[in-house]
């Protein structure tokens, strides 16, 4: 049974957040860290990439964007 009341954070590879409310899909641009995993590795192509941190409940409901943040990467 999924909880609601805990939450858990998604990595979205060159994605903007996700509306309040809005399912985050479970894909390779989508990572989902809802197994209290504390470190994790992405495999990016070269050339700029955006990485958005956003906060989600435990049925993957997103928070919205004040609960997320995103950062510019370029990977060589």
């Amino acid at each position: 049974v999924t909880n609601k009341k805990q939450g858990h954070f998604h990595v979205l590879v060159d994605q903007d957040s996700y509306p309040e409310g809005k399912v985050i899909p479970a894909d390779p641009t989508h990572i989902h860290y809802g197994k209290a995993q504390t470190s994790g590795s992405l495999t990016l192509t070269p050339g700029d990439h955006t990485l958005t941190l956003q906060f989600a409940d435990g049925a993957h409901l997103s928070s919205g964007k004040n609960l997320s943040q995103t950062i510019k990467v370029h990977v060589k």
